[in-house]
């Protein structure tokens, strides 16, 4: 929080005194998001107990244009607020913050961010309050208010058909928190702190297909390499497929302040679409001697294929996804998606047991108002049945009203 003050106060007088003129202004955007959301989640055990959160956010975001100068410059502003409509129930309910020391759960949730942006030619650079969504390191913004973090991103598009990506990222802010702190592992045994997550990787398209690789460096704790394909084929105009193909290695580097790490994901999700229909075949397999190293601060890794209310990284774990999902775009429920899938994981091994599992069937549904007056509105709503042999079992529900308007 204080770093981004900092950012801002140093570059709005440099922004608007810059030799350069409207563009800033009039290239710039600007929007306001108001999100009612409520998530529910009732276990099934009854010790425990049970998870929910009922709030309300508004987020303003305001995005410059840029500096017409040999080196263009811009600033990019966000405060993000929401507000507990819920009674306290002074627990952990991965919505809200909550304090440790005092055992309550924050009535309110406030995160202000400033970006400082350059550009030259095609290659742009962002420090500050940055949002990535990349394999190595993704946004989680599945609840409330995302994730946000604190450093610098490079992209540079310099190359036909290829962007290149560099970053080295700070600290984390995770979705129910309004401070930042450094990165740890939610898994690790040692609960260690690293002062940095750097990454370097390419996107190189060709002829329908992507290859992308990523290298990470968690300081201190581990390294790690992404390596995926992308393969799109149209059959006819009803008809296409879009498969990948995703692998990460990693193992501890530095000083292993969480001791040996070894791991290996291999993963693919095949989608195939026909007219109003997606049919989708899900597979990844867990290897090495412990599960995937997953980053605290709710981090997700969306790009594993499998990843849902369960994460299905545990050590060995062999997972399966099989899914259906339905566009009412030529029915009179116009606006309408709706996305039924179910996941079974399996082999998992615990200093219990060797053959754990998992598994969970959602439905999700969104839809996107259509009439004009009411443009901008959306509705979703996650209904999620999770079953777990080596924690415990519950039904979570996710449900979003939200309103975007663009000035």
């Amino acid at each position: 929080m204080k770093f981004n003050q900092l950012l801002l106060g140093v570059l709005t007088p440099f922004v608007l005194n810059s030799v350069c003129h409207a563009d800033l202004i009039n290239d710039g955007t600007a929007s306001l998001n108001l999100k009612n959301f409520y998530f529910d989640r009732n276990f099934e055990d009854q010790q425990t107990k049970d998870l929910n959160n009922w709030s309300q956010a508004a987020t303003l975001e305001i995005k410059s244009g840029y500096t017409d100068s040999p080196i263009q410059v811009g600033l990019d502003l966000s405060a993000r607020y929401a507000y507990r409509l819920s009674s306290a129930k002074n627990i952990v309910d991965n919505v809200m913050p909550y304090d440790e020391a005092k055992q309550e759960q924050a009535q309110d949730q406030l995160k202000l961010g400033a970006t400082a942006k350059f550009k030259y030619s095609k290659t742009e650079l962002k420090i500050g309050e940055v949002i990535p969504r990349l394999p190595i390191i993704h946004t989680d913004v599945a609840m409330q208010l995302p994730t946000t973090f604190l450093g610098g991103i490079l992209e540079s598009k310099e190359i036909d058909q290829t962007k290149i990506t560099l970053g080295r990222l700070t600290k984390v802010s995770g979705r129910n928190s309004e401070d930042y702190s450094k990165f740890q592992l939610v898994n690790g045994k040692n609960k260690a702190s690293s002062d940095g997550f750097n990454f370097a990787g390419v996107d190189y398209d060709f002829n329908q297909q992507q290859v992308r690789y990523f290298y990470a460096k968690l300081e201190d704790i581990y390294d790690q390499h992404f390596l995926s394909y992308e393969f799109r084929h149209q059959f006819n105009p009803q008809m296409n497929l879009k498969s990948n193909f995703y692998i990460f290695d990693s193992y501890d580097s530095g000083d292993s302040l969480e001791g040996h790490i070894d791991n290996q994901v291999y993963a693919t999700i095949n989608m195939l679409q026909f007219g109003n229909h997606t049919f989708g075949l899900g597979f990844k397999q867990v290897a090495g001697d412990q599960g995937f190293p997953l980053l605290a601060n709710w981090v997700p890794q969306v790009y594993s294929a499998n990843w849902s209310v369960g994460t299905y990284m545990q050590k060995n774990e062999r997972s399966w996804q099989i899914r259906y999902d339905y566009d009412f775009k030529d029915t009179p429920l116009i606006g309408l998606k709706s996305i039924l899938r179910y996941y079974d994981g399996g082999n998992i091994e615990t200093a219990q047991t060797s053959n754990g599992k998992e598994k969970e069937l959602d439905l999700l549904l969104n839809y996107e108002f259509q009439y004009p007056k009411l443009k901008g509105l959306n509705f979703s709503w996650l209904l999620a049945d999770y079953k777990n042999s080596t924690a415990k079992d519950y039904i979570e529900n996710r449900v979003a009203l939200s309103y975007q308007y663009n000035f």
